[in-house]
């Protein structure tokens, strides 16, 4: 799953757009019908089709939604006409934790029952402050390290997963690590941008930028603690300078992962995809293994209810089938959702060894990292705020402008915007 399906709105657009006058008969898109919108890549063609047959009575109808998903589910929700039953939201559900009275509470429907077979961090981060549980969690994004493991064991270095691991455990110790496979391996990197620091040191922090409450956390430390590491990374010469490259998935860095130039790097799971389809000649050269910085996740999504469908029970069922753990391992192995039910870590179905990965099997990485990943609030503004930082850091890397410059505009930047919010005074 990539980024990019996840873009959600920031709560300025989700504010204005709930706010704004609805009609009075509420309208759902397929009456007599029970329509899912999901987003292209979102969930398992083949489970959908399976839930089209094994549910007749509720005549499930699901679909794929072309551009963004939550501007359409806004828009249908701002005008209370042709809503989904069941949608898909990103990892910015808590922009819709103002508007549950436009969405059924899973709890209400049995969902207590469910909760304990799924992450807690990933269920709770479904639920609104208030208790309320809008989401079903679908997939996670739990984050490792990517490694060429060929050329570090050509360079003596060492390269087998549990090796490396212990060798970059820290982020220090992995700039330390990068700056000797520079000296060994000239115009090779393990650091894509300092984007990819800030966003996956900010990953394993217990906080981010505000509380549960959409209260702006006064002590900002672990963000700037995500900058200077960034900065540090920059600084020593070890980017790969892509920080201008469509979200460091530009042409060159694509190309970069084939042309052998950036050789590690830290990411979530749903870019293995990007990664066999980008690179297949460098099938069988890669492993995975622990992060530098410890367990973090960056991105996922859920299935929620509307109150608009009038038969929300049976909805909840189809949703309940469609996210087992047994579906989840299927959406896992056809697209590479990282299934949010430990229980599908053991399938031995996503178990066997990956030829891609040189034989390594990615779900024992990848399920004890996703174990132990910690609860963090994730705000309807994280998205804009975080994009803030990161063009700024992009000016430091691209641009030459100085660190503290950049520091200070970028939270100047976030602070303006949380004032236009009302989140500050």
């Amino acid at each position: 799953m990539t980024l990019t399906r996840r873009r959600f709105l920031t709560g300025t657009a989700a504010v204005a757009a709930l706010g704004a006058g609805a009609c009075s008969s509420p309208t759902t898109a397929n009456p007599g019908r029970m329509t899912l919108w999901h987003s292209s890549g979102g969930m398992s063609e083949k489970v959908l089709a399976e839930a089209v047959r094994r549910f007749p009575a509720q005549k499930l109808t699901p679909s794929k939604i072309s551009g963004e998903l939550n501007q359409r589910l806004l828009a249908a929700l701002s005008g209370e006409a042709y809503l989904p039953d069941i949608t898909m939201l990103g990892d910015g559900i808590s922009t819709y934790f103002s508007a549950t009275d436009r969405f059924a509470d899973l709890a209400a429907l049995g969902a207590a029952a469910d909760e304990p077979n799924y992450l807690l961090w990933k269920w709770q981060a479904g639920r609104s402050p208030d208790g309320f549980q809008l989401g079903f969690p679908i997939d996670i994004g739990p984050a490792a390290l990517y490694y060429r493991h060929d050329l570090f064991a050509r360079a003596g270095l060492p390269s087998e997963p549990d090796e490396v691991a212990q060798a970059v455990s820290t982020w220090d110790d992995y700039f330390e690590f990068a700056a000797r496979v520079k000296e060994k391996l000239p115009g090779k990197y393990l650091v894509t941008d300092t984007k990819m620091v800030f966003t996956y040191s900010l990953a394993q922090e217990r906080q981010k930028y505000l509380d549960r409450q959409n209260r702006y956390l006064a002590d900002q430390s672990q963000v700037r603690r995500a900058w200077d590491r960034a900065v540090t990374a920059f600084r020593m010469g070890l980017t790969a300078g892509y920080a201008n490259s469509a979200g460091g998935e530009g042409v060159d860095r694509l190309a970069a992962w084939n042309n052998d130039k950036e050789i590690a790097f830290v990411n979530a799971s749903w870019i293995t995809g990007n990664l066999r389809q980008s690179a297949p000649g460098t099938s069988g050269k890669w492993h995975v293994c622990r992060p530098p910085g410890g367990p973090g996740n960056q991105g996922g999504s859920f299935l929620a209810i509307t109150k608009y469908c009038p038969d929300p029970h049976g909805a909840y069922e189809v949703v309940k089938w469609l996210l087992s753990p047994e579906n989840l391992a299927l959406a896992y192995l056809e697209l590479g959702l990282f299934p949010s039910a430990p229980a599908a870590f053991g399938d031995p179905r996503v178990l066997r060894p990956e030829e891609f990965f040189g034989g390594q099997s990615t779900m024992t990485v990848f399920g004890k990292i996703a174990e132990e990943v910690q609860p963090v609030y994730f705000s309807p503004y994280d998205i804009t705020i975080s994009d803030t930082y990161t063009d700024e850091l992009a000016n430091v890397e691209s641009a030459g402008k100085d660190p503290e410059r950049a520091w200070e505009d970028a939270r100047t930047a976030v602070e303006r915007l949380l004032r236009r919010q009302g989140v500050l005074a």
